[in-house]
């Protein structure tokens, strides 16, 4: 028998490709691709937003609005006018996003370099991280500790698991393992055999041997395994893994993150006592992504630095969806984006966005166009009533005639647009603070009253203020003076600093007089319980004296500081918490169209699906498909597509489709009565096709009652 060439021995080898579901063929004789070039030159790092807007002035990406009559000059300002208070938003919002969690990552950045098996009686050095019930901000937050961890403190590899990835043992310790040592990027092909196993030694890909030989090659390093959801992370799986450090602890140095959205109680339920007893270690507490949606709705909506702001509308819709449904902070900011780009636009007007801060020039920049524009805006109509009303019948003809006067109030109005956003976030932050230093007063966000203070809700009637006033008016002297100093520590309003100062230094030469007769803390009139077993008016009205009585004259004296306190915070309030309703100008400077936040944010899937499928001429914008009256059976034409025909048959089945009935009743609207429109081969395999997309939107579904038919799982309209 003669002895096989080598090359028919390659030919029989196995071919890896073969087993694979696709694959690329490339015919002999064809030439590679050549390979990419490496960059030599360094990059620039990352431009920023205006920068690009700059570069590629050429090719701004915005429309050219007011009926094709707004100028290229002035679209391309409004392109960088988003460029650049966008950008000045985002670094904002980047920089608290940043700082966001930093203790909690600094304490278990410094466990973690301290973490060592001896310094914990040889148990698995374990942190657990307390991140609380919003299960979106987990993600994010496992991902700042493990580039923490791994790129600034290089402690080691940082494996993050979830239960999706435990389905079973074997498979958690192979994306173990694999994560663990492809984290580096050092490796040679001699040191790959060493983790591989020495003298030809095939190791399985789950085996905790391979990542013992990769720390011999990392001394120093540490293996750090983060459970991200610890709650929906299988028991027994758990069990076992902590079995598994356990034992490997001295040969691998391994460090456990345990996320837990509960609290300890409950996870130390979830695990037999032997694996809690083989873990040691601290409880860290994360700060709660309330506090963080507080700081960016803050900087966005209620500070100085902002130039555009949420409306009412959309406020409530985005918040309800926050709390209802996302909890998510990324998707918040990627709701703020899209207000920003969407105003900017669309809105031809948002120009004056960009000259808040030069309104000297933004004159030279409103076109004629630009003034026609503003003259059918709704707050101008309601600002021309204003003037009607007050019989200023030469101001209403200048806005109707004169266009270089409506330039000069248009001014004008931005600069008191932009005031009343910040008088707005000032009181509101005043009403935190105020509520903050009483100790019957629940804390309210800024966030949940902003929507009520533009709408014109949040006055001084409304249980809110008028509960803070009468509380006011009940503080004693120390609580008073220390509810003052932290209004005149961080709130800077004139109005304020010149009637609240003046009776804070009253209030404190009042109580130095005070404690020379020992008496340390002032009473007001108004805090006098009116509580008493007494039955009868007259009774009453004696104890109540004799209470009021008992007070000191200094007493007396501060009851009548308080009561101007009390005036003056709720002339304040009256003044600054009124609605933007009156206010020219406000549609520019709030964004308040909350129909392409729903539609973007919060789609309507079915009803889409729905009206696409039943009505194909809605989408497709032909007259082939229109339907001839109100009748579904007319509706339904052989010059539709071919899922629009089954849809429709579909509504008029009932729970069990006969699959031959639906057939033939299609064939017979595609093909016509005799078959001519389209043959049956043509026609059968548009039917299987649409069948396929009918089970791939959940609509139909193969049942075990009847081989030939099919189960109907959704009715329009339900």
């Amino acid at each position: 028998m003669e002895r096989t060439s080598s090359q028919e021995l390659q030919d029989d080898e196995f071919d890896p490709q073969e087993h694979q579901a696709c694959y690329i063929f490339t015919p002999e004789g064809r030439n590679d691709r050549p390979s990419k070039r490496r960059r030599t030159v360094k990059s620039k790092g990352k431009q920023s937003e205006a920068e690009i807007a700059l570069e590629f002035s050429d090719q701004c990406p915005f429309p050219v609005l007011l009926n094709g009559s707004e100028s290229e000059e002035t679209v391309k300002l409004r392109y960088e006018a988003y460029c650049r208070l966008w950008g000045e938003q985002e670094a904002r919002t980047n920089a608290i996003l940043d700082s966001f969690n930093n203790k909690t990552l600094d304490d278990v950045s410094e466990f973690v370099k301290n973490a060592t098996a001896e310094s914990y009686d040889g148990k698995i050095p374990t942190a657990l991280i307390l991140a609380g019930p919003n299960i979106a901000s987990h993600t994010p937050l496992f991902e700042q500790l493990a580039s923490r961890i791994r790129d600034e403190d290089r402690t080691g590899p940082v494996v993050v698991l979830t239960s999706k990835d435990a389905t079973n043992l074997k498979s958690t310790l192979k994306k173990l393992i694999k994560d663990a040592t492809q984290q580096d990027e050092g490796l040679d092909d001699e040191d790959d055999e060493v983790i591989v196993g020495r003298k030809g030694a095939r190791l399985l890909n789950y085996d905790l041997q391979i990542l013992q030989n990769w720390c011999k090659l990392h001394e120093g390093q540490k293996v750090i395994i983060a459970i991200q959801d610890t709650e929906a992370f299988d028991g027994n799986i758990l069990s076992d893994l902590v079995s598994l450090f356990s034992a490997y602890l001295n040969r691998i140095p391994f460090v456990l993150l345990m996320g837990i959205a509960t609290s300890v109680e409950i996870f130390h339920e979830k695990l037999p006592k032997s694996s809690i007893r083989l873990m040691q270690g601290d409880k860290f507490d994360v700060e709660r992504a309330e506090e963080c949606l507080a700081q960016i709705f803050n900087d966005s909506m209620v500070s100085d630095k902002s130039v555009l702001r949420f409306g009412a509308s959309v406020c409530d819709f985005l918040l309800e969806r926050y709390r209802d449904h996302t909890q998510s902070i990324q998707a918040f900011v990627g709701a703020l984006r899209y207000a920003y780009m969407s105003h900017f636009y669309a809105n031809p007007l948002s120009i004056i966005l960009g000259f808040v801060d030069d309104l000297v020039n933004l004159k030279d920049v409103l076109t004629t166009e630009h003034v026609e524009a503003i003259r059918n805006v709704s707050s101008f109509r309601r600002f021309v009533e204003r003037k009607l009303a007050d019989s200023d019948i030469a101001e209403v003809s200048k806005l109707l005639e004169d266009d270089d006067h409506v330039r000069s109030v248009v001014a004008v109005s931005a600069a008191e647009c932009r005031s009343y956003a910040i008088e707005v976030g000032q009181a509101l932050l005043v009403l935190e603070i105020a509520r903050s230093c009483q100790a019957n007063q629940t804390r309210i966000p800024r966030y949940e009253l902003y929507a009520k203070a533009l709408s014109g809700e949040l006055h001084g009637s409304t249980p809110i203020v008028r509960d803070l006033l009468l509380s006011m008016k009940k503080m004693n002297s120390s609580s008073l003076l220390n509810l003052l100093d932290k209004i005149a520590a961080e709130v800077q309003v004139p109005y304020l600093v010149e009637n609240l100062l003046p009776l804070r230094e009253s209030i404190r030469a009042l109580v130095e007089q005070s404690e020379e007769t020992g008496k340390t803390t002032l009473t007001s009139e108004f805090n006098v319980t009116k509580s008493t077993l007494r039955a009868t008016a007259v009774s009453k009205r004696i104890w109540l004296g004799e209470q009021k009585s008992s007070l000191t004259k200094q007493d007396t004296e501060y009851s009548k500081l308080v009561q101007q306190v009390h005036d003056a915070a709720e002339a304040y309030f009256g003044a600054s918490l009124k609605g933007l309703q009156e206010l020219f100008l406000h549609e520019l400077f709030f964004y308040d169209l909350i129909s392409p936040h729903r539609d973007v944010f919060a789609p309507r899937s079915r009803s889409t699906v729905e009206r696409a499928l039943s009505h194909p001429q809605d989408y497709l914008g032909c007259d082939c498909c229109t339907t001839d009256g109100d009748d579904e059976e007319a509706g339904i034409k052989s010059t539709q597509p071919p899922a629009s025909i089954i849809y429709q048959l579909y509504l008029e089945s009932g729970a069990l489709i006969n699959i031959f009935d639906l057939w033939s009743a299609f064939y017979q609207v595609v093909g016509g009565d005799d078959g001519e429109d389209c043959d049956e081969a043509t026609a059968q395999a548009l039917f299987y096709r649409v069948l396929a997309e009918m089970r791939f939107l959940g609509l139909v579904k193969y049942t075990k009652k009847k081989t030939d038919h099919l189960a109907k799982l959704a009715w329009k309209g339900l």
